[in-house]
C-alpha cells in the first residue's frame, strides 16, 4: 500500500472477498483497519465507510472550508487519503 490509490484498491478488494472485514469496516473502520493492517489513524482524522446498494448512492461533495496544516500537506501530495507518515504504525 504505497499510494492512496492503491490503499483504496487493496481495502475495496478485501472488503469484496471477506465478508468479516467488510461487515467491520462498515461498523468500525478505525478497528478494522488496525486490526487488517495494523494501521491507525489520527485522533483528528474521521473516516466513515458507505457502502452502496442497488437503491443508495453516495455523492461525495469536495471539503469548502479552510484546511488544516496537516490537510494541506495531503493536499500538496496529491492524495485523498491520509499520507503514510500521518498514520501511526
Amino acid at each position: 500500500m504505497d499510494t492512496p490509490e492503491n490503499m483504496l484498491q487493496e481495502l475495496v478488494t478485501k472488503a469484496q472477498e471477506d465478508s468479516d472485514f467488510r461487515s467491520g469496516l462498515l461498523a468500525n473502520p478505525r478497528s478494522a483497519l488496525k486490526e487488517a493492517f495494523d494501521i491507525e489513524l489520527p485522533d483528528d482524522f474521521n473516516l466513515e465507510v458507505h457502502e452502496d446498494d442497488a437503491r443508495t448512492a453516495h455523492l461525495v461533495l469536495p471539503f469548502s472550508g479552510e484546511l488544516t496544516d496537516g490537510q494541506l500537506r495531503r493536499a500538496a501530495g496529491g492524495g485523498g487519503w491520509p499520507c503514510e507518515s500521518d498514520w501511526v504504525v
